[in-house]
Order: structure tokens, then sequence, then C-alpha cells
């Protein structure tokens, strides 16, 4: 192992460690090997900051993706690589705790993985330094039954569904009568957007291992980068990671968390998304019971939220000029911040921050099943 990862953000994807989209069967075990690493990552502008990261065991990607099956017994194991102590945690997941690893050390937790949703493990030690310097990732949850009683495929446990929410994937089926006319949600169908923000000042106090005060770091943190999934600018809007694409009656689901320490207010042009959940108290997943239409929504700091992209005819091209007949598709609309900061400051410069977009590849899906 090198004394550091060298990271270029452009290349960055995401690692899938365990478990199947489609798992249902009975509870089984989980193992998933993480260690902390210092790395020297490249932004879009070119400079190259100091950052610690998760990596999976085969250390070939940064924040690895972790999936697992509702109830599964997950065991998770920390190498910390780093000079200083280290940590993990998943909020919302009961149990799922590490204490303080020395340099150099290893500790393990085993736990049973929580209810279907989208979920954010961390390092929670001198919160929020050691997060903001990048020490998190999503962990997906796939619920046991996550079926309505109509039969229709969620992303939740049975038992959490709301009026609202059974009513919403009933209604996404191939039925010339419903609003959105096509194929059922299928898990297969989602991106994940982790939001984050990199203050190159901490980063530099990190590098030269002064000492940090979280405390300190929540009043005083001035992020001058933005990110999705570790990218930004042109790199997060034509990653296949990040960038959602499909066909009219495709709807698609976008798991959405912010890691960061300031407020992100995403807005997207040519459908509005369907908010379905948030976060409770205690960090579990909570199930709206009122879906609201947004073109932008707040995600404030450790948020997270599941929506809906439904891939409908966009509703500024009227019936009788569709499909368009001048305009080819794929059809691009954009995502991008509202929040000023992240597309003004430094390296966020417009459109280098927190943006990408999604395509709307026709108007008819070429087949059921796609």
């Amino acid at each position: 192992m090198n004394r550091r990862q060298f990271l270029t953000y452009g290349g960055a994807g995401a690692a899938v460690l365990s478990a199947s989209e489609e798992a249902y069967a009975q509870a089984t075990a989980t193992r998933i090997d993480l260690s902390v690493e210092p790395a020297d990552v490249e932004l879009i502008d070119g400079r190259v900051v100091y950052q610690l990261l998760f990596y999976g065991a085969a250390q070939s990607e940064p924040r690895p993706v972790i999936r697992v099956t509702e109830g599964d017994l997950v065991t998770v194991t920390l190498r910390n690589n780093a000079p200083e102590p280290h940590a993990f945690a998943i909020p919302g997941a009961p149990g799922a705790e590490i204490a303080a690893i020395a340099p150099g050390g290893r500790g393990e937790v085993t736990f049973r993985a929580p209810r279907g949703g989208t979920y954010l493990y961390l390092d929670p030690l001198n919160a929020p330094a050691h997060r903001l310097l990048g020490l998190h990732g999503a962990l997906i949850s796939t619920p046991r039954d996550g079926h309505t009683p109509g039969g229709a495929l969620t992303p939740f446990s049975a038992e959490t569904l709301t009026p609202a929410t059974r009513l919403l994937f009933d209604a996404m089926r191939d039925d010339p009568t419903a609003r959105f006319v096509g194929d059922p949600w299928r898990p297969a169908r989602e991106k994940i957007w982790l939001f984050a923000q990199i203050d190159p000042a901490l980063c530099e106090q990190a590098e030269l291992r002064r000492p940090i005060d979280g405390a300190a770091v929540q009043r005083t943190f001035a992020p001058r980068y933005f990110t999705i999934n570790g990218l930004s600018g042109f790199d997060s809007s034509e990653a296949e990671t990040v960038k959602p694409k499909g066909y009219v009656g495709q709807p698609l689901l976008i798991r959405n968390l912010n890691a960061g320490r300031n407020t992100h207010a995403p807005h997207i042009h040519g459908n509005h998304v369907l908010e379905l959940s948030g976060v409770g108290a205690d960090g579990s997943v909570v199930v709206r019971d009122n879906i609201i239409e947004r073109d932008t929504w707040i995600m404030r700091a450790l948020d997270r939220k599941d929506l809906i992209l439904p891939f409908e005819r966009p509703q500024d091209i009227p019936p009788g000029a569709w499909p368009p007949k001048e305009e080819p598709f794929p059809l691009r609309y954009a995502m991008h911040c509202h929040t000023e900061m992240s597309q003004t400051a430094g390296g966020g410069n417009y459109p280098q921050g927190l943006t990408t977009h999604w395509e709307l590849l026709g108007p008819t899906r070429p087949t059921a099943t796609s």
C-alpha cells in the first residue's frame, strides 16, 4: 500500500460490494471489508487536495456502495490506515457502530440490516470534520418484502408504506387510463446522488496533521468545491453513475444523500420529481404520507431523500407537438443547485459545480421489459 491513494474524481465510479437488488430470499450473513485511506484527490479544475476515504477490500474505488437485504446479519470490518483514530457508524441502523480505531488498528461490528431504504455510512469522530474530509458513503437496504397490496414493487419495506406511496407505485403500469403510463418501477432503475463539499483549507490542515476541532469546523467550514458522487461539473454531468436516462414511462428512483455541512437545493428541469421519503430523528427512513411534486427540493446536512423521476412527457411540450419533429432525441434537461455558493464559489464556478443532467431517450420504451 502506498502512503496515499491518488484519485482523479473524473474517473471515479461506485463499487457494489454485496447483495443483489432483487434479493428477497431468507436472511443471510453478509461481510463487508473496508479501510480508511489517505488520498490525494484531483478536483474539477486540476487542483489536488488531501482527503480521507473509505475503500472496499479490492482498493479499486472509494466510497463503495454497500448493498444489503433487510434483516440480513451484516458484519463490517474496518482497518484504519490513516495517521489518526477513526470510527464507523450508520445513522438509522441500530447497533451499526465501530468505536475509535487507533492508526494501524482494526475494528468490527455485526448488526441486522435496517428496513428498506437509503442510508449513509460515515466516520462520526470529531464531527463533522472526518465526514467532511471524505469519510462517508451510501448503504442501500433492499426490503425483504417491498410490494404494495396490489403487487407493485417499491424500495421500502411493506409495513412502512403509506397509502400515498402505495397508490403512486400502483399507478406506474401499462394502462392508458393511468397517469404514469408505462413500466412499473424496477430496482435496476435507480441513481445515487451523494452530495458533498470540499474546503481546501480543512484538507490542508489534515494533511499537515494540525489539530482539528470538530466544533470549530462546524462554524468555519467554507467549501469551494461541490460534488455528486465525488464529481463536479462536466464530470458529474456526463458520468453514467450520475445521469438518469430512459424512455417515457420508465420511472427512475434517485437516492439523494447530503454527506456535507451545507444545505443544497437541487433544481431539475423537464419533469418534476416526487419526494417519497425523509429522515427521522433517529436516522430511520420515514416514508411520506403526502407525496409532493417538486422541481426544487432541500437537502440539509445528513439529509436523505428518495425521489421518483417519472419520465413523463415534459409538460411544456403540448400533446399536439409530441413527439417533437425538429428536436432530435435524446432530450437533455439540466439539474443544478439553486444554492448560489455551489454554482459560484472557487472551483464551483458554474457549470463546474454541483450539476448534472438527465436524458429522455424517446417517446416510447422499445420493449415492456427494458
